[in-house]
């Protein structure tokens, strides 16, 4: 699979937290090459299975979240500018300046701007800068753009998706479609074999919400296991060197007790019998994944979760190592077609 040609399709799809539903059927489409009975469900989460299944057989869940952060139109004033929310952990500090299209009626370029540190009063700090002090700047009157969008309508964070050195993308919304892109990676190299459990896939939304995909996604039915693929914090000059992972270090291996004791120790040994690179997380309590509920969903489920670093998450210019992404959909196949991944 062409990893880089994956990324850039999705990263350049829609999918903002709550407004999902176009790029959820466009990702059911995708999955249905590896999963022919993959459809969206009815929290908008996209769902399929690989190789049928199996009563005889036990069966691992992959999932990961579809769902990127965005903003959200919350009033319009009577000259026009436009003031808004934050749907999901949006970084403030990055938005001035931003590039944006309201998702109206038609698409509306814009642009956020704040009061210039030329106009503030001496006591007034531009680091103390908040979403409440921005506007978007579209050049409409107030009638022009109350006929072409509306209070609630989402608003996308304009990104382009450019290739770096040695590998390194960046874009928008790489978390998580980094995880995504490595799920499908998995599902490439497996989808001729002759597979000894049962595997399921899904693409949930509304993580960025407060994990709400994944909420109700093991009701009707509990896999033995799921794996749960999602990002983590890259390395960066100014980082601390233990809460974060340099880009090119493979598949990052999370420990802690919201996941499951036996089935980590026997991921970390496929990825060293298999030769691919890797890190261990350790994270005490709240993974900030969809692991964190998955656990907890339907009748209970043993987790594991495998993350991709990358800088700069949640902002229009996160950065990921192809690699990376590689090394985790590799470490995927790896613990499915092992065979004893599943207790």
């Amino acid at each position: 699979m062409d990893i880089i040609s994956v990324l850039k399709k999705l990263t350049q799809d829609l999918g903002i937290s709550g407004f999902e539903d176009p790029f959820a059927q466009s990702v059911c489409e995708m999955l249905k090459e590896y999963c022919p009975d993959a459809k969206v469900n009815k929290t908008g989460s996209v769902i399929g299975t690989l190789n049928g299944s199996s009563a005889n057989k036990k069966t691992i869940l992959l999932e990961a979240h579809l769902d990127r952060i965005g903003l959200v139109v919350s009033e319009i004033l009577e000259d026009g500018f436009v003031k808004f929310k934050a749907l999901g952990g949006v970084d403030e500090r990055t938005l001035p300046a931003s590039e944006v299209y309201i998702l109206g009626k038609s698409n509306v370029y814009g642009v956020i701007g704040a009061l210039p540190p030329h106009l503030k009063k001496g006591t007034e700090s531009v680091s103390e800068l908040k979403i409440s002090d921005m506007l978007i700047d579209t050049g409409l009157s107030g009638d022009k753009a109350r006929e072409s969008f509306g209070v609630g309508d989402p608003i996308l964070l304009k990104s382009d998706f450019t290739e770096l050195a040695g590998g390194i993308v960046s874009s928008a919304a790489l978390d998580n479609r980094a995880g995504m892109a490595a799920v499908l990676e998995c599902l490439d190299c497996i989808k001729d074999k002759e597979l000894p459990c049962n595997v399921k896939v899904a693409f949930t939304t509304g993580e960025e919400l407060g994990l709400h995909g994944a909420r109700t996604l093991l009701y009707d039915d509990t896999p033995d296991l799921a794996v749960v693929i999602d990002v983590t914090h890259g390395r960066t000059p100014d980082a601390l060197d233990f809460d974060t992972f340099p880009l090119g270090c493979g598949a990052i291996i999370c420990r802690g007790p919201n996941l499951h004791y036996e089935a980590t120790l026997k991921t970390i040994s496929t990825a060293k019998e298999k030769g691919i690179p890797y890190d261990i997380e350790v994270a005490a309590g709240n993974t900030g994944t969809n692991a964190w509920i998955l656990q907890i969903s339907g009748k209970g489920v043993p987790c594991v979760l495998v993350s991709i670093p990358l800088r700069y998450m949640h902002t229009v210019v996160e950065t990921v190592d192809t690699a990376d992404i590689k090394s985790a959909g590799t470490l995927l196949a790896e613990m499915i077609l092992g065979g004893d991944i599943v207790a």
